[in-house]
């Protein structure tokens, strides 16, 4: 996966990977400063991210990691049924168990990638 570096306060640096088994808190800025570099995120069930198929405009998405303040980000990633990409949301969520994004157009059959954010306590 490349060079990476690690930095422990102000001095402390660890060349290589870095694996965690639990929570990383960052009280500064996440910084990917090469070029290429970024965040790579699993997917699969109950995951922060993922992508749906809609049908007839909508679709259910299964997940249980979803809480009432979860901030989910939606993008179209391929046009189904439409000509033109339409506004689509988030129009409903049940805390531990789904939620639903809806097309304004109800014969939309996009492919639409989703991600879970939340907020920092």
């Amino acid at each position: 996966m490349g060079n990476r570096a690690a930095y422990y306060g102000d001095k402390d640096k660890v060349d290589g990977d870095f694996t965690a088994g639990g929570d990383v808190v960052a009280t500064g800025d996440v910084v990917a400063d090469s070029i290429g570099s970024g965040l790579n995120v699993k997917e699969g069930t109950n995951a922060r991210q993922g992508v749906a198929i809609l049908v007839l405009g909508t679709k259910v998405v299964a997940n249980t990691k979803v809480t009432v303040n979860s901030r989910i980000m939606v993008s179209i990633q391929v046009l189904g049924t439409v000509a033109a990409p339409k506004a689509i949301a988030v129009t409903a969520r049940t805390a531990g168990t789904s939620f639903t994004i809806t097309s304004a157009d109800a014969t939309d059959t996009s492919t639409v990638a989703w991600e879970i954010f939340e907020p920092a306590a």
